[in-house]
């Protein structure tokens, strides 16, 4: 019973120390992720479609969002393993424009 009751314990630290390390590299993960928008001449589904098919599949890309009314291009991205420029020649190489949309924080 005694034996019993320390490979409980062993695997209750072991367990804790590991989800603290998850949850450490968690943190770095997030610390990495930068997020940019697009202002691109796409015109139409097509377009949008084209955009949704290809730049997930570049290197860091964690989320996009294409909005036609708008023409806007949103992509979250792992910093360590690209940046706007490399985004931006992305959208660029499948034939359509791709000017950064500077959004302005509003003051509290």
């Amino acid at each position: 019973m005694k034996q019993f009751v320390k490979i409980i314990l062993v695997v209750a630290i072991v367990a804790l120390f590991s989800s603290s390390a998850d949850a450490q590299n968690s943190k770095k993960k997030q610390a990495n992720i930068a997020e940019v928008t697009f202002v691109s001449s796409i015109d139409c589904a097509g377009c949008v479609k084209k955009v949704e098919g290809n730049i997930p599949y570049e290197k860091g890309v964690k989320d996009l969002k294409v909005n036609l009314d708008d023409r806007t291009i949103y992509i979250k991205y792992d910093a360590t393993k690209t940046d706007k420029e490399k985004l931006a020649a992305a959208i660029v190489k499948l034939g359509y424009t791709a000017e950064e949309k500077v959004v302005e924080e509003t003051k509290k």
